[in-house]
């Protein structure tokens, strides 16, 4: 596990003395003569360094350079381990930032598929020390423009005979060297080189230590101490088609920019950096191509593809600067000049020590609107918990200021990567724990439709990112409108826009918006064999596309609703633009006559209720009642499964009984199943695309109808109907036996933001103590410490994933002011109530006792220390709860809890509590359907029957004569 500054474990190198002189003597002495023998060596000869071999683990002892510093037992951030994540997919930035910062610095490592955010906990060789990187992400790597390098000399003091290109720089780390922490990240490399960086907003300031010795001992030679450092115009992902540079000789100064391209989109960005050095008198000074360098030239321009940079040379460091030089790297996407000025502004004192305190402090305001009371959970939960807050306060990135696309009043936050999975878990928490920053998110949302004319499914780079499934930036608006995030937000453009993503199709849907619409609004469904000529976009994900389109239409529906009760608020925009003018939109603040600007008939928002709430009916199109799960029996995925779950035979035989090989059934009958044009369904295997069966065959480029995530998977995804999904599943006691073996027979994969709900829909079935169960399950074993700590990418959600479950009690359903309630791994956790966070700044100040803060709090009754998590003891069970002192038994709870504060307690025990008398069990406790009336279910089953006979017929007649393939 890695340390931070005020951690345990640097505690405990303090105290090395007193452990020592506790040795028994004998050992102590071998001990000793140990120590001295590795002191006499480097004293008396030049430090010699060897590439190092395997990583290891991660170190407990605090790094080789640097003292310890002063340790606070209460200081959250010793909780906080930003390597965690950073290997097994995970892709989390473990390096120094601020709370969505755009400066993100770490050392990058040579490790194919893994290195999306820079650095990966592995063995392979460090290639440089880059300043912007995403967290958490799929696709390819990210940023990482403009690394630097560093060597403590050059052999033979010529400097033509260091390594510069990026093929043949590469050196391992130290192990057990790395080490981070909120602001800080800091690893040794083979060379001698300790590297050290921390950041402001759009600056990193760096701390290269350098061994100090007279020369430096190569395989390749000796190398006097004369230290080189070059800047390269790569990116991680190596798309730069045209770059320049240009050093300084006298001055040091370093500029530069290159065109780029985004790691899961299309299109193209420009960056820029400045860099100058402090510490050392420069030598020499030059440009490189590939691995040749030379001093002759110092500007390089309209550089294509591969390394290519400048370069430094420096005398020993300065003597106050104890062996080591600085480098100020300030960063734009607007210009060089903006770069430089960036840096100037905020590190004009080039004082490392302050910037690291401040990054601190910054994390430290940010993370402090929460509080728990830790008495009782260990260490490594504290620890898995306060990660992952950390992690999800890391993206959106914001690049107010630095937007070179258009000229705006408004916020601009970038990395939205991606919105298909932010929406369910990170954007809710961001509403309740940073609601000033969650507005400024959708503010910037909403103008980047201003300007390209749909809202972002994904967005790095200033690029537009794939689209995934639907256009859940819809949910993401309604979700803050329904919990009353309204000020200070453009309603009527935000409303104007989720009515673009559901009425108007764009020419490339595989970028934003949604696909073959003209067939969702008149069939209700994607046809899986569609032809769509209004726009292009993969052909496939009918399923997962169709379930995710009726939960958009549904959540607009809801702003519909709203807006209609809270007419002032369709005003006009009070933002300034200078690309899109929206005067000549048609608008009026009546709820019967609203037109937004849009191509679409005239519309009221009376109308666009009942037309998108019965849009968000159309998962049911899917639902094949037929569909039975059959798969081919290996012997290991049926093993592992408890004996009531063991598949059969049509006939009821055992099928553990059988050879292997045979094509089984499972006993669930019923499943999520494309259409075709003649509304006839066709199969789709139901667990492909999920652990257990062709788990990599659903990615971007699929031609199935699911997008990662089996069928299993998206036929629980009708959060807006449940208990008519419930109720198609054979009623709650099935659907619970249905839930409950989804997630023990290794169909359920949590390494994807889909899985999150599923973990928590037993309350829809009145069973909200298997939720607590199944919480406790994945926490810790696929969610914990490790730096393989979380099972997929992190996508800045997971970390929400862990902070809803195990801190705040409750669990959101995005675009609803619902949550539902589990008990927490606390004693007590307190959440600063919204209506502060919304009137004041977040302050450390508010814990003190003068501040009558508001806050929300979740207590637990009978908190058992043994009680949290599978390996740590029994599952926990709500038995009754109370709410601000009154008996409270629905297993669910509204938004105002956390907007106006309260308490709400908690009272838990060993047994799950059921029976008409249970918490949380009866229909009047269960969280909400919206689609209860038995008449529209009894008219909608009519068209149904209808227009499958009538398309039917019509397709019939195309095809008359014609041979039909009804395979799969």
């Amino acid at each position: 596990m890695a340390m931070n500054n005020d951690s345990p474990y640097r505690q405990a190198a303090a105290k090395l003395p007193v452990y020592f002189a506790s040795v028994l003597r004998k050992r102590r002495a071998l001990l000793f003569a140990v120590l001295f023998a590795i002191t006499i060596f480097f004293l008396f000869s030049p430090f010699s360094p060897d590439i190092a071999g395997s990583y290891g683990k991660h170190s407990s002892s605090s790094p080789s350079f640097g003292a310890v510093k002063n340790h606070n037992v209460n200081d959250i951030l010793r909780f906080i381990d930003p390597l965690i994540g950073t290997t097994n997919g995970g892709h989390v930035f473990p390096g120094a930032t601020l709370p969505y910062g755009m400066a993100k610095a770490v050392a990058d490592t040579a490790s194919p598929a893994e290195n999306a955010a820079g650095f990966v906990s592995d063995d392979n060789p460090i290639t440089g020390f880059s300043h912007m990187h995403d967290s958490g992400t799929g696709g390819q790597p990210s940023l990482g423009n403009f690394p630097l390098f560093v060597h403590p000399g050059c052999v033979d003091d010529d400097y033509t005979k260091c390594d510069f290109s990026l093929s043949d720089r590469p050196l391992n780390r130290v192990p057990d060297s790395v080490y981070a922490s909120p602001g800080y990240f800091t690893v040794n490399i083979t060379n001698g080189v300790k590297a050290e960086m921390t950041t402001t907003h759009h600056s990193v300031l760096y701390r290269f230590s350098f061994p100090g010795t007279e020369a430096v001992r190569f395989a390749k030679g000796v190398a006097p101490y004369s230290p080189l450092i070059l800047v390269d115009l790569v990116d991680l992902m190596n798309s730069r088609s045209r770059g320049n540079i240009k050093v300084d000789p006298e001055t040091g100064r370093i500029v530069g920019d290159g065109r780029y391209g985004p790691s899961f989109g299309s299109g193209h960005y420009h960056a820029y950096f400045c860099a100058d050095f402090k510490g050392a008198k420069i030598r020499k000074a030059g440009t490189f191509e590939s691995n040749k360098a030379t001093d002759e030239k110092q500007l390089l321009e309209g550089v294509g593809w591969g390394s290519a940079g400048a370069w430094i040379q420096f005398e020993k460091p300065d003597e106050e600067m104890k062996d080591s030089i600085l480098a100020r790297v300030g960063v734009s996407f607007m210009s060089v000049d903006k770069a430089c000025e960036n840096a100037e502004r905020e590190m004009e004192d080039w004082d490392f020590e302050r910037v690291e305190r401040d990054a601190r402090e910054a994390w430290r305001e940010k993370l402090d609107v929460v509080m728990v009371d830790a008495n009782g959970t260990s260490e490594e939960l504290q620890t898995t918990f306060w990660s992952g807050l950390y992690r999800t306060l890391l993206s959106p990135q914001n690049y107010t200021g630095e937007n070179p696309l258009w000229n705006s009043s408004e916020p601009y936050f970038d990395s939205f990567y991606c919105i298909w999975d932010s929406f369910r878990a990170q954007h809710p928490l961001l509403t309740v724990i940073d609601p000033k920053a969650q507005t400024e998110m959708i503010r910037a949302l909403i103008d980047i439709y201003r300007h390209e004319g749909k809202l972002p499914d994904c967005r790095m780079s200033f690029c537009k990112g794939y689209t995934q499934g639907g256009s859940n930036a819809d949910v993401v608006i309604a979700d803050a409108f329904v919990k009353g995030l309204t000020a200070d937000i453009d309603w009527k453009t935000a409303y104007e826009a989720v009515l673009s993503d559901a009425e108007i199709e764009p020419r490339n849907w595989g970028l934003s918006g949604r696909g073959n619409l003209v067939s969702w609004h008149d069939r209700g469904y994607i046809p899986q064999n569609d032809v769509d000529t209004n726009g292009t976009g993969p052909a496939s994900r009918s399923i997962s596309r169709g379930v995710e389109y009726a939960y958009n239409d549904f959540c607009i529906s809801l702003l519909s609703q709203g807006l209609s009760k809270s007419p002032s608020l369709l005003g006009a925009s009070s933002t300034s633009s200078e690309v899109v003018d929206s005067s000549s939109s048609s608008s009026s603040s009546s709820s019967s006559s609203y037109r937004p600007n849009i191509s679409t008939p005239w519309t009221s928002l009376t109308a666009d209720i009942t037309k998108y709430h019965h849009r968000g009916a159309n998962w049911r199109n899917y639902w094949n009642p037929s569909a039975k799960d059959l798969f081919r029996d290996d012997r290991t995925t049926s093993s592992s499964q408890p004996e009531e779950h063991t598949p059969y035979l049509s006939g009821g035989q055992n099928a553990s009984s059988l050879p292997k090989g045979y094509i089984i059934q499972s006993p669930f009958v019923g499943f999520l199943q494309p259409r075709t044009l003649a509304g006839t369904f066709r199969y789709h295997p139901t667990r492909t695309c999920s652990p257990i069966q062709n788990q990599h065959s659903c990615y971007y480029d699929t031609a199935l109808d699911v997008y990662e995530g089996s069928p299993w998977l998206y036929s629980f995804f009708a959060p807006q109907s449940m208990s008519t999904l419930i109720r198609l599943m054979g009623g709650a006691e099935t659907f619970v036996k249905r839930l409950e073996y989804y997630h023990e027979s290794g169909i359920a994969y949590m390494g994807n933001e889909q899985s999150f709900l599923t973990v928590f829909q037993f309350h829809y079935a009145g069973r909200p103590g298997l939720s607590s169960k199944w919480l406790r399950n994945y926490i810790p074993t696929m969610f914990n410490a490790s730096v393989n700590g979380i099972p997929g990418n992190d996508d800045c959600a997971m970390g929400a994933f862990t902070t809803w479950g195990m801190g705040l009690g409750v669990f959101p359903v995005a675009g609803q002011d619902v949550y539902l309630i589990v008990p927490p791994f606390f004693r007590e956790v307190k959440v600063r109530a919204g209506m502060d966070l919304k009137s004041s700044s977040p302050s450390r100040d508010y814990h003190s006792e003068k501040k009558e803060a508001k806050w929300a709090v979740i207590r637990t009754v009978n908190f058992d220390a043994e009680m949290p998590g599978r390996n740590g003891g029994n599952p926990v069970y709500i038995q009754s709860a109370k709410l601000n002192g009154k008996k409270y038994t629905k297993n669910w709870i509204t938004h105002e809890f956390f907007e106006q504060g309260g308490l709400l307690e908690l009272v838990v025990g060993p047994e799950e509590s059921l029976g008409k008398d249970g918490w949380g069990t009866n229909r009047e406790d269960l969280p909400p359907s919206y689609y209860e009336d038995e008449k529209f279910w009894e008219e909608w089953e009519r068209m149904d029957r209808e227009r499958t006979e009538r398309w039917k017929e019509e397709e019939k007649a195309k095809e008359e004569g014609n041979e039909v393939d009804d395979g799969y």
